[in-house]
């Protein structure tokens, strides 16, 4: 009975796992003003998913940066308001060190599914003014090696197929700080699908390891 359903599913799954995917990142820091946006568009462009983060702020009450959440989809557009404490992010590291600990072989998942992720557009443009012409030119260079260091290591795990574009912009008389990033990429959705399904019996295995550690350390007279 399972053979035969796998049967009927695998005619409708196989178009979707050879559909790509593209992910369009768009981030905007003007002064005090901050948006960013993620679109997600599939299946010639009919299928699209987008959020945008165009608040962010630092909640006064408590030490927390508050951020609205704008969901749009073919269901509707969905707003949300959340705050993201020090505490949730201390929380989050932790959930984050063990997942690393516990999944064996992490690293070598991550970088086959990079290798497959295409890099079809990348533009990065800064302004950068500290009101002294010495301060800003090494802020300038220090940037640009950044920049530099950025691309390196996006063209050794991705496949670059548009040549990045990078900009930096001093301003010597002014104090400022503007930039603009926009970045698309694009993979097959199979490949994401098993890149999660190695990660996820990787995460069991781990999990598995983990438990029969901490009971082989435990007295069991106790």
């Amino acid at each position: 009975m399972k053979y035969l359903l796998l049967l009927l599913i695998l005619p409708l799954l196989l178009p979707i796992i050879f559909l790509k995917i593209k992910v369009f990142i768009s981030y905007v820091h003007d002064g005090k003003d901050d948006e960013l946006i993620l679109q997600f568009k599939t299946f010639f462009n009919l299928i699209k998913y987008k959020i945008t983060i165009p608040v962010l702020a630092v909640d006064d009450e408590s030490p927390s940066v508050v951020y609205k959440e704008k969901r749009e989809s073919a269901l509707g557009t969905k707003e949300i308001s959340e705050k993201y404490t020090l505490h949730r992010f201390l929380d989050d590291m932790k959930h984050f060190e063990r997942f690393v600990k516990h999944v064996i072989g992490l690293h070598t998942i991550v970088r086959k599914f990079m290798s497959k992720v295409s890099v079809n557009e990348f533009h990065w443009k800064t302004l950068i003014g500290a009101g002294d012409a010495a301060i800003t030119g090494s802020a300038s260079g220090l940037l640009w090696a950044i920049k530099g260091n950025t691309i390196g290591i996006m063209s050794h795990y991705m496949q670059v197929k548009a040549e990045p574009k990078i900009y930096i912009e001093p301003e010597f008389q002014q104090l400022m700080v503007k930039t603009s990033f926009k970045c698309m990429v694009s993979f097959r959705i199979g490949h994401a699908i098993l890149a999660g399904i190695k990660v996820l019996r990787h995460w069991k295995k781990g999990r598995t390891l983990f438990k029969v550690n901490t009971d082989a350390g435990r007295d069991m007279n106790v």
